[in-house]
């Protein structure tokens, strides 16, 4: 009746696997968010400074070349015609492709004005022939967005794809994990629960300062059985009754396998002695009715029962564990089915026995 520590590890060995493939995509969500960021962001960069560069340049080239053309055409026109008017500054623009070239007797301030300075022979002294800087935005624009619209919209779906494959990752992650969380605290013959989610809800119980009580159930018989009629025989027997105790759980109770032909109960509900003792009465009842096996055939085992009461706050579970099971011993002491309180001495007036019929 001792603590079965080998099936912990057990199940510490299943889900190891679990664990490190866990481990090993989240490393592999990490690399693509790294790479997707890296991407978009060289990607970002690269157009940026190719578009300001090409921009600078056209900008730069084209303001050269009116200022040669400007120049060119007012020594034209002054060398034909004399000093400039309104008129031949308009000419000059039609000639030299300046846009609304005008004469100004001031400098300009605006941004988008270019100008230059005309000496004394060619117009008014402190004149200037000002015309407005073409604007190649839109020009650019359409030079350049069949070469890039198609480059940010092909790394747009390359950076959707990686995220929609690392959303299905993370959610293969969390089922994976739920399904290991799950499988590492279910006994995979009844479907119960196993000893580390017994022991783990008993200390979430002890923490939290709740009255509970502790029943463990051995079978008697059943190893008989399982000799017997095999092992196929054994599971339906032991899925037979933990259906019929978890049919005896009220809200807050917990049963499980500690393994072999053990359960285990933690009562919330009326953990009191009077009420363990019912729980006990009935536990006992339950499972002695008979078993229909594979074939039609019937078998009946009997049932041992350690119980601690509620009322031993403060002490660990692995002593109250250990106080149930010291019980149990002295349960299966007694001829038939029997039960045995935690603190009982062998001859107390309060044990209860049931001979197997």
């Amino acid at each position: 009746m001792n603590l079965d520590w080998t099936h912990r590890l057990r199940v510490s060995r299943k889900t190891a696997p679990a664990t490190m493939d866990e481990h090993h995509a989240i490393r592999t969500i990490g690399r693509l968010l790294v790479i997707s960021i890296t991407t978009l962001v060289v990607s970002c960069v690269v157009m940026l400074t190719t578009g300001q560069m090409v921009k600078g340049i056209y900008e730069q080239t084209t303001a050269e070349a009116e200022h040669v053309r400007a120049a060119n055409g007012i020594d034209l026109l002054v060398s034909q015609f004399g000093p400039l008017t309104p008129e031949g500054a308009e000419t000059i623009g039609r000639i030299a492709g300046l846009k609304n070239a005008y004469l100004s007797q001031t400098a300009p301030t605006a941004p988008d004005l270019r100008m230059i300075p005309l000496l004394g022979e060619q117009a008014v002294s402190g004149s200037y022939l000002v015309w407005t800087e073409n604007s190649f935005g839109n020009d650019m624009f359409r030079l350049f967005a069949p070469i890039r619209l198609p480059t940010v919209s092909i790394m747009l779906l390359i950076v959707i794809g990686l995220m929609v494959y690392v959303h299905r990752l993370v959610s293969d992650i969390e089922r994976q994990r739920r399904l290991a969380h799950r499988q590492s605290r279910t006994d995979v013959v009844t479907g119960l629960d196993n000893r580390l989610a017994f022991e783990t809800a008993i200390g979430r119980l002890s923490q939290a300062g709740t009255p509970f009580g502790i029943v463990i159930i051995d079978l008697d018989l059943f190893k008989a059985v399982n000799d017997a009629l095999g092992h196929a025989a054994g599971d339906i027997v032991l899925r037979t009754v933990g259906q019929r105790l978890e049919d005896l759980m009220g809200p807050g109770d917990q049963l499980a396998r500690l393994g072999g032909d053990e359960f285990v109960m933690v009562r919330v509900n009326k953990p009191d002695p009077a009420g363990l003792s019912i729980l006990a009465r009935e536990c006992i009842f339950a499972i002695e009715q008979p078993i229909e096996l594979t074939g039609g055939r019937n078998v009946k085992v009997g049932a041992s029962l350690g119980i601690v009461a509620a009322g031993s706050g403060g002490l660990p579970p692995s002593t109250l564990l250990g106080a149930a099971d010291t019980a149990l011993y002295r349960a299966k002491a007694q001829p038939g089915s029997a039960f045995q309180f935690a603190g009982d001495s062998p001859a107390s007036a309060d044990h209860w026995h049931l001979r197997c019929a």
